[in-house]
């Protein structure tokens, strides 16, 4: 869940300050825009949209676009009613709500239900090549590693993040090579161990 930063020891009185951080996108052009933490408190005071409003945004923009944070199948249908190009199966982290199931148990309800409609995508939880090939192998056509990329821009710049996708890209032939797959394409659902009850606290929610 989110913490302020010096709640980890990130910033100290004696040698930091807050950085001055402001959110120009949050207001029309030629006013002044709220500071970080301003704009924050607004963001999290928000209602959550509603699916009237996430069917105006797609009418707005004809070209791919997804939307993140779908844990249900009926959610998942409306996202292909309502014309999304491809869906991100994500709890957001747990950060707007913890004991959340993980997304990877929900992924192969939703990929079994409109796989053949929308690119379903995945994120959270990926933290090693296996963990990609595992995703994939229950029905993701990609994944997202989030915060990784970013910690790796912000210790290394680049460079940095070069080197996690090198990580991920090693993990992901090493795992492909003791499953004896040649492509990604070629994983299933068989090629991995799969609990009986691994989707039941999703099928319980969506009941």
């Amino acid at each position: 869940s989110p913490r302020y930063a010096w709640r980890y020891g990130m910033y100290t009185l004696e040698n930091r300050s807050l950085p001055d951080l402001h959110v120009p996108n949050m207001v029309p052009e030629g006013e002044s825009p709220p500071g970080f933490f301003e704009a924050y408190g607004q963001w999290m005071g928000t209602p959550p949209p509603s699916w009237d409003d996430l069917r105006w945004l797609r009418e707005q923009w004809d070209g791919p676009f997804m939307l993140k944070g779908i844990m249900r199948v009926d959610d998942a249908r409306r996202a292909v009613d309502a014309g999304y190009s491809a869906i991100s199966v994500s709890n957001h982290g747990g950060n707007n709500l913890d004991t959340t199931p993980a997304p990877i148990r929900a992924l192969p309800l939703i990929a079994d239900a409109v796989g053949d409609q929308i690119e379903v995508l995945m994120d959270g939880g990926i933290r090693r090549g296996s963990d990609v090939v595992k995703a994939v192998a229950l029905g993701a056509k990609a994944v997202m590693i989030g915060r990784a990329s970013l910690w790796a821009l912000a210790v290394g710049g680049q460079p940095g993040v070069e080197n996690v996708l090198d990580v991920l890209r090693n993990g992901i032939d090493s795992a492909m090579l003791g499953l004896g797959k040649r492509t990604l394409a070629d994983l299933g659902p068989n090629d991995i161990v799969v609990p009986d009850d691994f989707s039941h606290s999703v099928r319980q929610a969506a009941s």
